[in-house]
């Protein structure tokens, strides 16, 4: 299903023009030609993500229409009382604290390669990886290949840690992932040795990954109305096996801003 656009032309060439609650968009078709529908979808989500705020916000990810995992700031009061639980397990681990966007959740292991009750802790600090970090876990990245953010995974049973770093390339084979900006991540044990499992993210709308997961045969991750009722949903992931391409996973991170003025 395709959106449905006009053709506007003058001196400078011919746009296909979407309009969308009083917002138009308009792509130049010399440029972009058959890939049209791509372009659209894209700007849909960047005006999407350019109206959210980033100082305290929830993420409810959602797997296969089921809430999953709920991500906080570290500085709400969801937020606060998972970090409460973290530095007591693992105390003066890291600077937890090195900057309000970061991000916490408390899930289970409800998929690979995570097994057990765990705490997920995001450094969004616009900072990359340390030295100290990548040397903790045998790593070795280019500063170049990262994104401005990592995670690191705390298993609450085994007290075994792991490192996420986020990538702007993934150097692997992938399966067919959605048309659009996409992103990934890969998981390491404190041994180096990475997890067969990456992630694939994506920024595209609803309607994009709802038509791809039924080409693929996937589960859609978001219940009916989800998409409506958050703020945005920010990204997508799609888990698959680096070895033999099998799809895992198939994430949703549904975005509200808890922002408050006091």
């Amino acid at each position: 299903m395709n959106r449905e656009y006009t053709i506007r032309t003058d001196e400078s060439g011919s746009y296909a023009a979407y309009n969308k609650n009083d917002i138009t968009i308009e792509i130049p078709i010399a440029v972009h030609g058959h890939r049209i529908q791509d372009e659209l979808d894209s700007a849909l989500m960047t005006l999407a993500l350019r109206e959210f705020k980033y100082i305290q916000v929830r993420d409810d990810v959602y797997v296969n229409g089921t809430l999953v995992r709920q991500d906080y700031s570290i500085n709400t009061e969801n937020g606060a009382e998972i970090l409460k639980e973290l530095t007591a397990a693992f105390p003066n681990y890291i600077d937890y604290q090195n900057s309000e966007l970061n991000i916490i959740g408390k899930y289970n292991g409800y998929r690979e390669p995570y097994q057990n009750p765990s705490i997920s802790w995001y450094d969004c600090s616009g900072n990359k990886v340390s030295d100290e970090v990548q040397n903790r876990f045998n790593t070795n990245y280019e500063l170049s290949v990262l994104k401005g953010w990592y995670g690191l995974k705390f298993d609450l049973v085994t007290e075994e840690v792991l490192f996420k770093p986020v990538l702007l390339k993934y150097s692997g084979n992938t399966p067919d992932l959605p048309v659009a900006e996409t992103f990934y991540a890969v998981t390491h044990k404190q041994d180096g040795s990475m997890s067969d499992w990456v992630d694939a993210y994506v920024y595209a709308t609803p309607r994009r990954i709802r038509e791809f997961c039924a080409e693929k045969g996937l589960a859609y991750p978001l219940g009916a109305t989800t998409h409506l009722e958050c703020d945005v949903v920010w990204c997508w992931g799609f888990v698959f096996h680096k070895d033999t391409l099998e799809y895992g996973a198939v994430k949703a991170y549904a975005r509200y801003n808890q922002f408050t003025n006091n």
